[in-house]
């Protein structure tokens, strides 16, 4: 019966398979920041990495992506999106093939990890831009954030559970063939985009980037995905530590990435009721409360709780922020570029974790992604005032 009004909802959205096959593509182009805890895991169990190879690992593919994203963020006019693309998936597609049978701590295997990172993010630069060319975007980036907890809600319950019988060999097959789904979604993208009107007709390239509005509407996003990775990078190791099971640790990760999904609906019922701000600061808090409940007990009551709450206020803040950034430049490169640079808070995070939780101290984790959260909600408030003031 609750089925029934999702499906109504979603035959009224144009362009929904558009946005369905973009999506796709910009999901799947951040999948190891998707399956942070897990890919973490595989590599300390079953490539013998440390925790510290292993998190910076993630952390210089992840900025290789925000680099090679925020490049093309800016010179994104007038190239044939569909070919780029394809390209890039491709190059993904082989490094993910050697990958499979090469992981170690090694200088060619992060080369390989860093040149897919280059290639994906291309590949998610033009994908989210080409999101924002549509006047119903809001729903577009709600889509998007959603199908991104479905996919890591499969992969963060699947890889532990059966971690034994994956290994590192399937884990990054199982991405190459992810790939090169994407590579078939491609067909959706255009060889160019009409770009709409936009409120920064006059700018182009960087100088639409650098407006105070856009540059701290980036910054908040950056902080927004460093506290949410930091985190989010040990919270598995840290239910191991804590004597919770394979089964309850993959059952908590599964259930909270789940709840991403209706976080990230959310935005069809809020609408323009509270603003963009409003909404944020409420999705704001929500982590630093669950992180402070779980500081304060570790049973798995508590940590099913916790990360039911982190799943549902990430998905739940990024469709807002998203729809932050298309406000200021209807024509997708401030939201180009902001993702992109968002990851150098995606690989900061668990870079910086990776240093704080020395000695199996995990928890220090969620007292750095606490002061990150509380940061952010300060940057997006001064955001919306600035907002008001300049409308």
């Amino acid at each position: 019966m609750a089925i029934k009004p999702i499906r109504q909802i979603m035959h009224k959205i144009p362009n929904l398979r558009v946005f369905i096959a973009l999506s796709l593509i910009a999901v799947i182009s951040i999948y190891p920041v998707l399956a942070l805890p897990v890919m973490i895991g595989i590599l300390m169990d079953h490539a013998e990495m440390s925790s510290f190879s292993a998190g910076w690992l993630v952390s210089i593919g992840t900025l290789a992506t925000a680099s090679a994203g925020f490049l093309m963020s800016i010179k994104m006019d007038g190239i044939n999106f569909q070919k780029f693309s394809r390209i890039a998936l491709l190059i993904a597609i082989c490094m993910d093939l050697l990958s499979a049978f090469s992981a170690s701590a090694t200088i060619i295997f992060f080369l390989m990890r860093v040149i897919w990172g280059i290639a994906m993010g291309i590949s998610h630069a033009i994908s989210i831009s080409s999101i924002a060319h549509y006047d119903n975007y809001k729903h577009g980036y709600g889509i998007y954030v959603g199908l991104q907890f479905i996919v890591s809600g499969i992969a963060l319950y699947i890889v532990p559970v059966y971690s034994d019988l994956i290994g590192v060999m399937g884990f990054f097959i199982g991405f190459a063939v992810l790939d090169f789904m994407a590579f078939l979604a491609t067909k959706s993208l255009t060889t160019e985009h009409k770009h709409p009107a936009s409120n920064n007709k006059t700018k182009s390239g960087l100088s639409a980037i650098v407006t105070v509005p856009a540059l701290l509407a980036i910054i908040g996003f950056t902080l927004f995905e460093a506290a949410n990775t930091s985190q989010f990078s040990y919270i598995e190791r840290f239910g191991v530590i804590s004597d919770i099971t394979e089964h309850q640790i993959g059952s908590a990760l599964l259930v909270g990435s789940l709840l991403g999904i209706p976080g990230a609906l959310s935005i069809f019922l809020i609408g323009d009721k509270f603003g963009l701000i409003k909404p944020l600061a409420f999705g704001l808090l929500l982590p630093v409360l669950a992180l402070i409940m779980l500081l304060s007990s570790n049973n798995y009551s508590v940590y099913f709780i916790t990360s039911c709450l982190l799943g549902f206020s990430w998905s739940f803040c990024m469709p807002f922020i998203d729809s932050l950034l298309a406000r200021i430049d209807r024509k997708g490169r401030v939201v180009a570029a902001g993702s992109s640079i968002s990851f150098f808070g995606s690989a900061l995070g668990p870079g910086i974790a990776a240093i704080v939780v020395s000695g199996e101290q995990y928890s220090n984790s969620f007292v750095l992604s606490i002061g990150l959260f509380l940061i952010t909600l300060l940057v997006f408030i001064t955001l919306g005032k600035k907002m008001q003031d300049t409308s």
